[in-house]
């Protein structure tokens, strides 16, 4: 069960399109956004980006053929 769910974890990785940006002097500059799948970045299913010194989280999920 374990490896089934990093082997699941690995692939949901590999097809994400993941931004890090990081900074050791400027607190504000770190940040993680992450995109899945990476083949469709206009409307991702899945969106989030975290800054933790703006206290910034947005996620989003966009599920085709779903409306919200």
């Amino acid at each position: 069960m374990v490896k089934l769910l990093l082997l699941l974890l690995a692939v949901f990785y590999l097809a994400s399109e993941v931004n890090l940006s990081t900074s050791l002097y400027h607190y504000e500059d770190n940040e993680i956004e992450l995109t899945f799948p990476v083949w469709q970045t206009d409307k991702p299913w899945y969106y989030m980006k975290w800054n933790p010194a703006k206290e910034e989280f947005e996620q989003k999920l966009g599920i085709p053929g779903r409306e919200a």
